[in-house]
């Protein structure tokens, strides 16, 4: 039996391996899974298949307007490096109702990234932008706020990451990202589960 023990420790190790290869480079493409992400209650749901589709879309002109006077969603995403990481498939974008008492709406979106999720969270956490922030996290999922004077005073840019989808979400309270987290982790219905059920 001692004879086999470097023999078990070298066959577990290829076997980690591959599966943390496997994880990082391969996660198939799962047609609607941005769903899983918008809560139920949203009153507006946009799907894109890609980030060109979203921008040329009537969609774009709503979320500049959100963003604030002089903003445009096409240039916020010019300065980024990390858009090809974030927005490399399909996108749903939605409009969620006001939790509490607010002036503007709520925006969501989900965009699936499958095996880019560890490269760019790795990203994310080693960005050196001040205006990036790690807020913490949402049962194992980690989030980020994007302070910047140029988005629409009183309004909150915030970022998190699952396993396989980016979410972000434009309203004026930072905790708002919570209910993308939630419907995603199953714990408030989704409009995936609404319209399968």
């Amino acid at each position: 039996m001692i004879q086999w023990r470097p023999i078990g420790i070298g066959v577990l190790g290829v076997l980690f391996a591959a599966a943390l290869l496997i994880y990082s480079f391969y996660q198939p493409f799962i047609p609607g899974a941005v769903y899983e992400a918008i809560p139920a209650q949203a009153t507006f749901v946009y799907r894109a298949n890609s980030l060109e589709e979203l921008l040329e879309s009537p969609v774009c002109g709503q979320l500049d307007k959100a963003l604030g006077a002089g903003n445009s969603l096409k240039e916020l995403l010019a300065d980024n490096g990390w858009t090809d990481l974030a927005a490399a498939s399909e996108i749903a974008v939605a409009d969620i109702p006001f939790r509490q008492a607010g002036f503007n709406r709520t925006w969501a979106a989900a965009s699936w990234v499958g095996w880019r999720s560890p490269w760019l969270r790795w990203k994310l956490e080693h960005a050196r932008n001040p205006n990036l922030k790690l807020l913490g996290k949402r049962s194992t999922w980690p989030i980020w706020t994007y302070d910047s004077p140029e988005i629409a005073r009183g309004m909150h840019l915030t970022f998190a990451l699952t396993d396989t989808l980016f979410l972000v979400c434009l309203s004026e309270k930072p905790i708002d990202i919570v209910l993308l987290l939630d419907a995603y982790d199953k714990r408030i219905p989704s409009t995936k589960t609404t319209n399968q059920g």
